[in-house]
């Protein structure tokens, strides 16, 4: 038997390579599967697992290996420091960062909610009632009228508990319609995830809460998955790893949709912070997961952070600062910016965030199915865009998350003009349902299947492989803000060298006689 001794802690251990796995696919599900071959997403490197012989070197060493991380290459063990002087010369391990235990001052990585009075309840036409000025803001009234409300969808959450929803009134649908389709605790590795954590809860009543002639969630008739990623009782860098783990678990599920209202920014320990500066790198390990996940077809909406009226911070927090992030900032139903929710930095030259929805005093149900309005925040933001997001995406089966996405985006406020408090603005569900209803405006389904644009994410060039009848008459190359930095309309060669562009999100426009074609690339 091995007794912990006072020195042992949690560690991140990253390996340096990974061996090809050519069963990969076993690990994935039919709808996984299925979403991988509609959407042409091809496995690579990322989908294999950790090398089992790495982890059996370290179990050999009496180190316990508690969580892993296919698409990090990395594990988390439990060693003391001198264990850890062995790990540091396994030739396989490429880096280790340790994971210090926190407590409850520190600073909170789920969104700090602002308390406020109960606002008096106004009844509103049909079942929206308390829930209607909040979706209407977005136009997203229109999409439930036209009969969308998320079904065929898939959406999962990551938060830190789901306190008594198997038991709420509000999700009794839910689990009735057996559209729950699994949950589970990454914290406790166990799957307790109805015994713990109230935000959890709060967070899914704006997608899936419904109360009779009162409240309506923006994607009540999608199936779900609830994952528990968030230790509410302290902050933990493996938090972050958690998120990953759940994201790349996602992808394996087919998931369409994640909502994260959760946040990172600084430690307990100094050495362990992340610098305002790394929002914009892409480097951390939520940050990273999610632009994988992206980049595997997902819808990732993620929590700006309410840090805008803190001097010492100010900016979004990671994950929303990935790239391929869908960062939900947060206003009133007034459509006015909370001062709470995080900026962009000054340096930064991409849309963050990328548009809002109401935040700020919003009706939510409370964990025995009551609706209030006690609490403000970017959380609550992120999941009402994500349901609508749904409802959009179910009208539209066949476009892409990026198709969706930039729709979002196009179609909110102060498209022509985005700021670095709100990004693009405030998103008009109806508009985007007409923009991706005009044809040729984003790819169709043929000229998906027709062109090959790879690889993706590139590091040097990217490859143009036209199966199909289309004729190019015109490329474009965009950056994030939408400035055109590559142009060519007389395109004769497979590939395009892009090795001076700095990393990041492009979007590749091919203007075709059959159509124009619209991918998002990203450098790494």
């Amino acid at each position: 038997m091995m007794f912990a001794q006072a020195n042992t802690g949690k560690y991140i251990v990253y390996f340096k390579d990974k061996a090809e796995c050519k069963n990969v696919s076993n690990l994935f599900s039919p709808k996984a599967l299925e979403k991988r071959k509609k959407f042409n997403i091809p496995f690579d490197e990322r989908d294999f697992p950790v090398k089992a012989e790495y982890v059996e070197q370290l179990i050999q060493k009496n180190i316990p290996v508690l969580q892993h991380s296919d698409w990090l290459n990395a594990v988390v063990i439990s060693a003391d420091e001198k264990q850890i002087e062995l790990v540091k010369k396994m030739f396989f391990v490429s880096s280790i960062i340790k994971i210090t235990k926190g407590n409850t001052t520190g600073v909170a990585s789920i969104s700090n909610e602002e308390s406020c009075e109960s606002i008096e309840n106004t009844e509103y036409e049909e079942n929206f009632s308390n829930s209607y000025e909040q979706f209407h803001l977005l136009n997203g009234d229109y999409l439930h009228g036209q009969g969308f409300n998320g079904e065929r969808m898939t959406i999962a959450m990551c938060d830190e508990g789901f306190n008594n929803a198997n038991n709420n009134p509000g999700f009794t649908h839910v689990f009735s319609d057996h559209r729950l389709l699994g949950y589970y605790d990454y914290v406790d590795n166990d799957s307790t995830v109805f015994n713990t954590g109230n935000h959890g809860s709060y967070c899914f009543s704006f997608i899936a809460g419904l109360k009779a002639n009162s409240f309506i969630g923006t994607s009540t008739k999608s199936k779900f998955y609830l994952f528990r990623t968030e230790n509410g009782n302290s902050e933990r860098l493996q938090e972050e790893f958690n998120l990953a783990t759940a994201l790349q678990r996602c992808d394996q599920l087919g998931v369409d949709i994640v909502s994260i209202s959760l946040g990172y920014t600084t430690f307990d320990v100094s050495s362990e912070n992340h610098d305002t500066t790394d929002m914009m790198k892409n480097n951390t390990p939520s940050a990273i997961a999610v632009n994988i996940a992206s980049s595997k077809g997902i819808l990732v909406c993620v929590a700006a952070g309410n840090e805008g009226a803190n001097p010492a911070w100010h900016v979004i927090s990671t994950p929303s600062d990935a790239d391929s992030a869908f960062c939900i900032a947060s206003v009133d139903v007034n459509g006015v910016p909370a001062p709470s929710s995080g900026w962009a930095l000054a340096a930064d030259t991409r849309i963050k965030p990328n548009v809002a929805a109401v935040g700020q005093h919003p009706k939510y149900l409370d964990i025995n199915g009551n609706v209030v309005s006690l609490s403000s925040g970017t959380s609550f933001a992120t999941p009402s865009l994500a349901g609508m997001s749904a409802c959009l995406w179910e009208a539209f089966p066949s476009k892409t998350n990026w198709q969706i996405k930039t729709a979002i985006e196009q179609s909110a406020s102060q498209y022509l003009n985005p700021d670095k408090h709100i990004g693009y603005g405030i998103p008009d569900f109806k508009k985007a349902y007409e923009i991706l209803s005009v044809a040729n405006f984003v790819s169709n389904e043929k000229l998906e299947s027709e062109f090959l644009v790879y690889p993706n994410p590139f590091k040097y060039n990217i490859g143009i492989n036209n199966s199909g009848s289309a004729v190019i008459n015109k490329i474009d190359l965009m950056n994030d803000i939408g400035q055109v930095i590559y142009s060519d309309n007389s395109f004769h060669d497979n590939s395009i060298a892009l090795n001076d562009l700095p990393k990041g999100m492009y979007t590749l426009q091919i203007a075709t006689s059959n159509g124009i074609l619209i991918k998002k690339l990203i450098k790494d």
